[in-house]
C-alpha cells in the first residue's frame, strides 16, 4: 500500500499539469485530468484515519442517494461533470501546497518567547498572514513552539483559531476562496477581497478587546511567538503577482492563476536558495512525497462536488425551486445563517457551498455578493464548528478542550455574524441588488 500512496503524488502533479495546460490551450481533456485526480483520491482514501473515512463515506452515501433520485426523475444528463466539479479548486490547493517549501516563518535565533500586548498583536498578525498563504501549517508551527513553554492558554487558543480562520474572509490562497470562485467566477476580486480584509480587521479587534477584558488571564502576561515580519514579502508578493496576472490574462480562471503563481514562485525561490540541482531534486521530492498529505482536503472536495451537483440535479428533477427569486442582502443574511448553523452541526462549509452554489445559480445571483457570503460562511463556520480541521488539530495535538474552544468561539462567531449581516445589507445596496 505504501507504494500506492507514493503513486498519488505523481498522479496529482499530472492532473495539475493537464488542468493548467487545458486552461491555456483548451483541448477538451477535462475528463482525463479528472481521472488522475480521482485515482489519487481513491488511493489516498485507504490512508485516511478511521474517523475521516466515516465522514467521506457518509457524504458519499448522500451523494449516491441524490443521484439515484436524479436518475428516477430523468435529471442525469450532466452526471459526468459532477466528478470534475471541484477540479479547479483542487488544482489551486496543489499549487498552494508548494508554498510550504518557502513560507514557514521560522526564527532560529529567537530563544525566549515574547510576552505582553505587543507579543499578542505580532503573533496574531503573523499567524493570520502566514496562515493566509500556507494555511494550517502556520498555526501548527506557532502552537508547537508555544506548547513547549506550557499548555496552551485561553488567549493563545482564541488567537490561533481566530487569526487563522479569519483569513478565509479575503485570502485567495485559502480553500474557501477556491470553493467560492467555483460558483462566482465573475465576482469582482477587489470588492470581495476588500470587504473580506475589512472583516478580518474586525475579527482581530473583537479578539483583541476580548483578551484585554479577560480578568482571568491578562493580556500583559500573554506568551507569543517571535514572528519575523521581513518574511511577509511572500504573502504580499503573491497577492500582487496574482493581481497582475489576472489583469494581464482576464480570460484565464483566477484559480489557475493562483495555482501557477504559487508553484512557480515556490520553484524560483527554492532554486535561488539551494541551487539548480539540489533545489530541483528537493522540489520534485516534495511533490511526490508531500502532496499525498493533502488527502483529507482532496477527498472532501472530490466527494463534495459529486454531492453538491447530485443534490442540485435531484432538486431540479423534483421541481423544488429555490424559495426566492432575487438575491439581495437580506436573502444573503438568511443563507449565511443556515450555513452557520449547518457548520455548527458538523456540515463542512465546502458541502454547504457546493449544495447552495448549484441550487442558487438558477436565479443568476450577483456573483460578488454571493462570493462575499460564501467566504463569510467559511470564516465563521470553521471557527465555531467542533469538527473543523483547526479545532480538531488543537484538540487532538495539544489536548485543548473541544468544549471550551466551542464555547469561546461560538460567541465570537455569533458577533461576527451580526456584523456580517450589516455588511451584506450594505454591499447588496451598493451593488444595486
Amino acid at each position: 500500500m505504501s507504494y500506492l500512496i507514493k503513486a498519488a503524488g505523481p498522479l496529482l502533479i499530472l492532473s495539475f499539469v493537464l488542468t493548467v495546460f487545458n486552461a491555456w490551450v483548451p483541448n477538451n481533456i477535462e475528463g482525463l485530468q479528472g481521472v488522475f485526480t480521482w485515482l489519487a483520491g481513491i488511493i489516498l482514501f485507504f490512508d485516511l484515519a478511521v474517523k475521516q473515512k466515516k465522514i467521506i463515506l457518509t457524504i458519499a452515501t448522500f451523494a449516491i442517494m441524490s443521484w439515484l433520485v436524479a436518475w428516477q426523475t430523468g435529471e442525469i444528463a450532466h452526471i459526468d461533470k459532477a466528478f470534475s466539479a471541484n477540479q479547479l479548486m483542487i488544482v489551486m490547493l496543489i499549487g498552494v501546497q508548494f508554498l510550504q517549501l518557502v513560507a514557514l516563518p521560522v526564527d532560529k535565533k529567537a530563544k525566549a518567547l515574547p510576552t505582553g500586548v505587543k507579543a499578542f498583536v505580532r503573533t496574531y498578525l503573523g499567524v493570520h498572514f502566514f496562515g493566509s498563504v500556507i494555511n494550517l501549517s502556520a498555526v501548527l508551527l506557532v502552537a508547537d513552539r508555544m506548547v513547549k513553554e506550557a499548555q496552551l492558554s485561553m488567549n493563545q487558543l482564541k488567537l490561533l483559531t481566530r487569526a487563522f480562520t479569519s483569513g478565509a474572509h479575503w485570502s485567495p490562497f485559502f480553500a474557501a476562496f477556491a470553493a467560492a470562485l467555483v460558483f462566482t467566477p465573475e465576482a469582482s476580486l477587489p470588492i470581495v477581497m476588500g470587504v473580506g480584509f475589512g472583516l478580518a480587521v474586525l475579527a482581530f479587534l473583537i479578539t483583541f478587546f476580548e483578551a484585554k477584558a479577560n480578568k482571568q488571564e491578562g493580556i500583559e502576561e500573554f506568551i507569543g511567538y517571535p514572528v519575523r515580519f521581513e518574511a511577509l514579502w511572500l504573502p504580499v508578493g503573491l497577492v500582487i503577482l496574482v493581481a497582475l496576472a489576472h489583469y494581464a490574462f482576464p480570460a484565464v480562471s483566477v484559480l489557475i492563476l493562483i495555482a501557477m503563481c504559487s508553484l512557480l514562485l515556490s520553484l524560483v525561490v527554492v532554486l535561488l536558495r539551494q541551487g539548480l540541482s539540489k533545489g530541483g531534486m528537493g522540489f520534485i521530492h516534495y511533490g511526490v512525497n508531500r502532496l499525498p498529505q493533502m488527502k483529507n482536503e482532496l477527498l472532501l472536495f472530490l466527494i463534495a462536488g459529486v454531492f453538491g451537483s447530485g443534490l442540485a440535479a435531484a432538486l431540479d428533477g423534483l421541481s423544488i425551486a429555490i424559495p426566492f427569486q432575487h438575491f439581495d442582502g437580506f436573502v444573503a443574511s438568511v443563507i449565511l445563517l443556515w450555513m452557520f448553523v449547518l457548520a455548527i452541526l458538523g456540515v463542512h462549509p465546502v458541502i454547504s457551498i457546493a449544495v447552495i452554489g448549484h441550487w442558487i445559480i438558477s436565479i443568476e445571483p450577483n456573483q460578488t455578493l454571493l462570493a462575499i457570503t460564501f467566504l463569510m460562511a467559511w470564516a465563521i463556520g470553521v471557527s465555531a464548528s467542533p469538527i473543523s480541521g483547526i479545532n480538531l488539530a488543537l484538540h487532538g495535538r495539544y489536548g485543548a478542550s473541544g468544549q471550551q474552544i466551542f464555547k469561546w468561539n461560538i460567541a465570537y462567531a455569533s458577533k461576527l455574524y451580526l456584523f456580517d449581516c450589516v455588511i451584506l445589507m450594505a454591499a447588496g445596496y451598493l451593488l444595486g441588488v
